[in-house]
Order: C-alpha cells, then structure tokens, then sequence
C-alpha cells in the first residue's frame, strides 16, 4: 500500500469522483464539486490508483504550517475506500498527513475506525437514519405521541407542501432562521452552490411547508446519494416549531419515499427525530492541537 500527497490540482478528478462513488462508504461530501463549493484551500491522501482517498481540508496558519478543520455544511468526510478499512489501512492515512498540518480537527465518515493509541483526541458523534422499505402505515407506528399530536396540529391548521422554492429562496431562509455559529452565513452563497448542483446532476430536490397564506414555515433540500436521501439543511421558523411545520415535512418526505430501499439521511445529532423512530448512527470525530506533533 503507497500513500501520495497530492495537491488539489494534481487530483484526477475521474478517479477521485470514482472512488468516493464506489466506496462503501461513500457520500455526497467526498466529490469533487462538493469539496470545491465548501471549501477554499484542500489537498489530499491517494492510496496506489486511487483505491482509497482522503481529503485534506485545510485553512493556512503561522510559520507557513496549516490546520485541517471541518468546513460547514460538511457533516463528515475521512477517507473513502473501495477496499476494506481496516484499523491498518486507516492508522497508515492519518500517520501520512504531512507535518506542516499542525492542527488537526476532522469528522470521520462511517466505518472508519483508527486505533486508539495514535496521538489524537477522540469523540464519537451521532447521526440518525431510518430505514424506509416499508409501507407508511407500518413506519408511522414507531412515531411518538408527541410527533403524532403535532403533525395533527399541524394538519389542522391547514399547512401545506410546497416544492416552488428556488436555492434562493432556501439558503435564505436558513440565513434568516439559523443563529450564527462557526461562520455558517459565510456559506450563504456555497449553499446556494450546492444545491445548485445537485438539481444539475438530478439527484436533488427542495421542499417546504407554507401556512394558508403562502407563508414559508419550514424547509428542506433533500439530496439522493448512496441510498441514502439526505436531509442537506432543515430549516424551521419559530412559528414553524410550534406549528409542527418541521414534523408536518419529514412526514410528508416518509409518505412520499416509503416502500422504497432507501435511508432518510437526518444529517443531524438533533433527539427530537428520534420521535419518528430514526435510530442513532455514530461516528468520530478526531483533534490533535498544535504541539502535540514536532514540526519537521
């Protein structure tokens, strides 16, 4: 196994999208175009011909040394492989991370699992799914009383579907609806990128719920990939919230997509989702901070 530092200009972009397609693994925030939209500066890991890679998303730092960090809008990359990860396969990337990355802050996609005595900091973070291969009326058994009731409310208050919303209209209701942490409205305009994007490739699609005055409550945009239909960025006004508007959505998402041999991807760490009986998926997150590796 040979494991080569790339810089982002060196990377074949075929190979590349191919792996991460192909990986077991796999998922949306590995490919190329959605690097390049969350991202200004990243570089990579490349095993032998391109059997595994490893985006390297970086941000410069002093004394021409650089920090590897976790972009918004990008629940978790790692590495991505045809071949299986075994604790060997993983430990060899993350030890070939050149030296000149001092810090080191990366969310790990699932099934990939280092060894615990390699230098960094661990913590295992959720992510739900829920499995929709079967009718309706047998998933919606598993929901709570409290999700049923609200749904209810929010069917009597006459909400509707809506999927007229333009990228526009979605990355601004998240601005608008979402606090600002960690620079998430710097992403304004790569979300609106993104979403672009996938309508583009055919495997996107938006939806909200309106109140009877065409009044936007709640919204979503709901990328296909891998088997999965991932919720990209859940968005809720506070009248939203206490409409069921946001429950009403994710219903209606179920309704839609049932019997069909996908997973609904929650992209989020949020309990309330558990009331629809999605169950909790780990996976890690790693740190080493400055000093913890000698610079060479």
């Amino acid at each position: 196994m040979q494991i080569q530092y790339l810089k982002s200009e060196e990377i074949d972009k075929t190979k590349w999208n191919s792996c991460v397609h192909y990986a077991n693994n796999g998922n949306v925030f590995g490919y190329m175009w959605y690097l390049n939209n969350v991202a200004k500066e990243w570089d990579a890991l490349v095993e032998d011909g391109y059997e595994s890679v490893m985006p390297l998303i970086w941000q410069p730092k002093m004394l021409n040394t650089k920090s590897i960090y976790i972009p918004p809008i990008s629940r978790s990359t790692g590495i991505y492989s045809v071949n299986m990860l075994s604790k060997k396969r993983v430990d060899a990337f993350l030890n070939a991370i050149p030296p000149e990355y001092q810090n080191i802050e990366m969310a790990l996609n699932e099934g990939v699992h280092p060894s615990r005595d390699l230098d960094f900091e661990f913590q295992e973070n959720v992510n739900y799914h829920m499995i929709l291969n079967r009718d309706y009326e047998s998933i919606i058994l598993d929901y709570s009383k409290e999700t049923e009731d609200l749904i209810s409310k929010a069917i009597a208050a006459s909400l509707v579907s809506t999927t007229n919303l333009k990228p526009e209209i979605i990355a601004d209701f998240y601005k608008k609806h979402t606090p600002d942490k960690s620079g998430k409205h710097e992403q304004f305009h790569a979300l609106q990128r993104i979403m672009y994007n996938a309508l583009h490739r055919g495997i996107g699609f938006a939806t909200g719920i309106e109140d009877q005055n065409g009044s936007l409550l709640a919204a979503d945009f709901f990328i296909f990939d891998h088997g999965k239909l991932m919720s990209l960025i859940g968005t809720t006004s506070t009248t939203g919230i206490s409409s069921g508007a946001h429950l009403l959505l994710i219903d209606r998402i179920i309704q839609t997509n049932a019997r069909r041999p996908v997973i609904l991807d929650f992209n989020t760490n949020e309990k309330w989702v558990e009331g629809f009986g999605a169950k909790p998926t780990p996976y890690l997150h790693i740190k080493r901070k400055k000093g913890w590796r000698k610079f060479l």
